[in-house]
């Protein structure tokens, strides 16, 4: 069975092949037909002409009239058949069908046996085939008369089947050769023309083509940028499902071919074609999607602008997405409990104070500043990164302000310079661990609510352990905690464990959950030495 994936030469090849051949198949048929008929009528009316001009000789009239004697005519007869191309046979012979001539010396006084010689003797012309003593395959008759018109006999004229086969084959010689001919100049056009095909698509076959341009519609369309391209007149000449939300198309196939002003009045994607230079973070305040951010870049071929493409970025999404992978968000909220905490204890000092009690705000303020201090102290003392060092103290503060007892295990330590994990990524992890930890005793109906957060690091590793004493993860819920988009609490929630897996994946760490309902979770993340010193390089 012939393989499908064929090389581009190949099918070319093979495709120029068929048609050359079957072209001069049916070329050759018809010529074959035409030329033959048209050999055949020529052969006849050679063999008619002969037969005529032969019957006109005064030398045959007498030889048939009894006036001259045969032997003159043998000679003169055996000659003409050596000497004109295209007569094998001549026949002469009186009314009574008596041989006076034939090629075969035997076959001279013997009676032509064929059916028709009495319709000749009436005055008829006719070129069949001839029967009797000699065969052939064409043979022209024609009556002789005499001077006074009376028939006095007949000539025939022919040629032999080996004459017409000799000739038959000479033709399909040629037309073969013809073919031939065909066929090799056929093949090499064809590698001629794949070559400069296979150079025009750099290389590819066209099986390449298709498989990466279905790979690639598939990256495209599973972005979550919106990606419009324009060709040289600023018509649409793609937009994936992610553009045609922003511009909220219900049928992204619907705005190709249309122009870009008809998707966006205010559009200025159209200026590229005309400067040519990329443009970065253009602000888009009018779409139906929202406010996004876009990069535009012009499409160059062979030195030229034929076209643009833009790319539209969620600025909202972009904005939420930094803070998670840079820590922002949770150092932000950490710092916000930790002011709302000072606040509190402001609003106490300056009730005090309102009443008269300065000995009982003082000693208030120097109680509270005792207990901070410790607090901090104690964390500082064990976490040397003050910015992993500040989001603990800040989550201790949060966690206060709903009930729950956020506790750093005594043996806890990290240095201020953490060889295993860039100072952003410990943030973003441990702070939505510790997120996860707090919103799910808060939620819960737990007598004892506290966290229990392990930080370890040393010559081999860094190890986290986040413990709460909540409800616990169930059954059903347990397979997809890491899933992105998946969550129990609400809508747009559901992506600080998958950002904490995909981070630990980043960094060759491993995770594992300990879980037992109405228990409570554990999470512990181990990054080892070298792949984690590697990634931070």
């Amino acid at each position: 069975m012939q393989e499908r994936n064929q090389s581009l030469r190949s099918q070319l090849t093979n495709m120029n092949l068929i048609l050359v051949i079957t072209t001069a198949l049916l070329a050759f048929a018809g010529t074959m037909v035409l030329t033959l008929r048209m050999e055949f009528q020529a052969i006849d009316t050679n063999l008619t002409n002969s037969a005529l001009v032969l019957s006109q000789l005064p030398q045959v009239r007498r030889v048939l009239t009894g006036e001259t004697d045969a032997d003159w005519l043998t000679g003169y007869l055996d000659s003409t058949i050596s000497a004109v191309d295209g007569i094998d046979l001549i026949l002469v012979a009186d009314t009574e069908a008596r041989l006076l001539y034939s090629p075969e010396a035997e076959h001279i006084g013997l009676t032509y046996q064929g059916s028709a010689w009495r319709d000749i003797l009436e005055g008829k012309r006719y070129v069949a085939g001839a029967e009797g003593l000699e065969t052939a395959e064409r043979c022209a008759f024609v009556p002789v008369e005499d001077e006074g018109g009376a028939i006095v006999g007949f000539v025939a004229v022919g040629i032999y089947t080996r004459s017409i086969r000799a000739l038959v084959g000479s033709t399909v010689a040629q037309f073969l050769v013809v073919a031939a001919a065909a066929c090799l100049l056929g093949i090499l056009l064809s590698r001629r023309m794949t070559r400069r095909i296979k150079h025009t698509l750099m290389g590819y076959e066209p099986d390449d083509f298709r498989r990466l341009f279905h790979r690639q519609e598939v990256v495209l369309e599973s972005l979550e940028e919106g990606i419009v391209a324009i060709d040289r007149s600023g018509r649409v000449i793609y937009i994936n499902e992610a553009a045609a939300k922003l511009f909220g198309l219900e049928d992204r196939r619907a705005a190709v071919g249309r122009s870009a002003k008809e998707l966006n009045r205010n559009t200025t994607l159209h200026r590229l074609l005309r400067t040519g230079k990329a443009e970065h973070n253009v602000s888009i305040n009018d779409l139906p999607g929202g406010r996004v951010l876009s990069d535009r870049l012009p499409i160059y071929q062979d030195g030229k602008v034929i076209g643009a493409v833009a790319i539209f970025r969620d600025r909202t999404e972009m904005t939420r997405l930094a803070e998670n992978l840079t820590g922002v968000q949770h150092m932000v909220e950490a710092m916000r409990a930790y002011t709302h905490e000072f606040m509190n204890k402001l609003h106490v000092i300056h009730g005090l104070l309102q009443m008269g009690k300065t000995d009982m705000a003082k000693e208030y303020i120097m109680d509270i500043t005792h207990t901070q201090h410790q607090a901090v102290s104690r964390v500082m003392d064990r976490i040397e990164d003050p910015t992993t060092a500040a989001l603990l103290v800040g989550k201790t503060s949060r966690a206060a302000e709903l009930g729950i007892r956020l506790i750093l295990e005594p043996g806890s330590a990290l240095s201020a310079e953490c060889r295993f994990l860039p100072s952003a990524v410990l943030v973003t992890i441990l702070g939505n661990l510790l997120d996860n930890a707090i919103e799910s005793l808060n939620l819960s109906g737990c007598s004892l609510k506290e966290v229990t957060v392990t930080i370890r690091e040393d010559e081999d590793g860094l190890f986290l352990c986040v413990e709460d004493t909540g409800p616990g993860i169930s059954s059903t819920v347990m397979p997809h905690i890491f899933e992105t988009g998946f969550s129990t609490k609400g809508e747009d929630r559901g992506t600080g464990l998958s950002l904490v897996k995909e981070l630990a994946d980043s960094y060759h760490g491993q995770i594992r959950v300990e879980n037992e309902v109405d228990v409570g979770a554990v999470f512990y993340v181990t990054f080892h030495g070298d792949k984690g010193e590697e990634e931070k390089s």
